[in-house]
């Protein structure tokens, strides 16, 4: 996802599919967890409930810190993937995770 494509997303607004948060916090995991259980989604890191770039800071180990968060705290585990997408001079991080896989019943 380019920059374009990201604020194209943030135009459209929140949704059952899409939601924003300025940082990554113990409610990150749970729209990921909603989404998993629904149609899958993302949450935009770095954007604010308004639509606004707000960005994140992102050091050496953040991402894998926050993969490490939701594979911990969730069962079965999420494993979202993580996109950096540059707007600007900062940073937005884009967390999809696609629907859980429902299992037959033997």
């Amino acid at each position: 996802m380019n920059a374009e494509q990201l604020l194209e997303l943030v135009a459209q607004g929140e949704g059952a599919r899409v939601e924003f948060k300025s940082s990554f916090q113990k409610e990150t995991i749970e729209t990921l967890a909603s989404f998993a259980n629904a149609q899958g989604g993302s949450v935009l890191q770095g954007v604010n409930d308004a639509g606004q770039i707000v960005g994140v800071t992102i050091q050496t180990e953040t991402v894998q810190g926050w993969i490490n968060q939701c594979k911990q705290i969730t069962s079965p585990r999420i494993v979202p993937e993580v996109e950096l997408v540059p707007v600007g001079r900062k940073t937005v991080a884009v967390m999809r995770v696609d629907e859980y896989p429902i299992k037959p019943v033997a």
